[in-house]
């Protein structure tokens, strides 16, 4: 039983890493020619940059931090990527395609972003929650929904039982837009006392 409930532990923080580090990563497709195709990978490689920057900006900000953004140098561009992943790539002697996974350093360009009082982000929320769970597999389900959410900015694991989990959302805007935010995916959270209580939305449409 002991060895079950650790196993269930080490899964969980697993999923949610996981998700986490997808949350600012964005597929770029880039076809770059120039006089070889070491030029043209450079050069490619610094346009999915500032394409996934520009993905994620409007997370964080309006047009005022678009145009602090747009123009940035190649080289501080490249200061916001954490990582650039090749998943395909194809060249030849002047030209470089590729298909490439590039995450974006989320604190870091907040923090730029404040710094230069363009940034348009909702306070943070902090929502202590409660879910009962029948198996595994319904929990990762449902954790992925959540963190899938638009404004939830990280889901942080605080404990976990053979059929409950306790966990915390954070999430960019008031408990009660996170309340309508969760009704949308078939779920229902509501308060009791000092922590909320995630369950299944009995009132949802079939096949939402």
């Amino acid at each position: 039983m002991r060895y079950y409930r650790i196993l269930i532990l080490i899964l969980g923080f697993w999923c949610f890493q996981a998700q986490a580090d997808d949350k600012y990563s964005y597929v770029v497709n880039v076809d770059v020619t120039d006089i070889n195709a070491a030029v043209a990978r450079e050069k490619a490689m610094m346009q999915a940059n500032r394409q996934a920057l520009n993905n994620a900006a409007p997370e964080f900000t309006d047009e005022r931090g678009f145009a602090i953004l747009n123009n940035l140098s190649n080289e501080q561009v490249s200061y916001f990527i954490k990582e650039a992943t090749v998943l395909e790539e194809k060249s030849s002697d002047v030209r470089y395609l590729a298909n490439l996974k590039i995450t974006v350093r989320d604190d870091i360009l907040r923090q730029y972003l404040q710094e230069k009082g363009v940034s348009e982000e909702l306070p943070l929320t902090s929502v202590d929650t409660l879910y009962i769970f029948t198996n595994l597999s319904e929990w990762i389900d449902v954790q992925k929904k959540i963190k899938n959410i638009k404004n939830v900015e990280d889901v942080e694991l605080v404990a976990m039982a053979r059929q409950k989990v306790q966990f915390r959302i954070i999430y960019r805007g008031e408990a009660t837009s996170l309340e309508h935010d969760v009704a949308n995916i078939g779920l229902m959270l509501r308060k009791s006392g000092n922590i909320y209580i995630l369950s299944a939305n009995i009132t949802a449409p079939m096949g939402e």
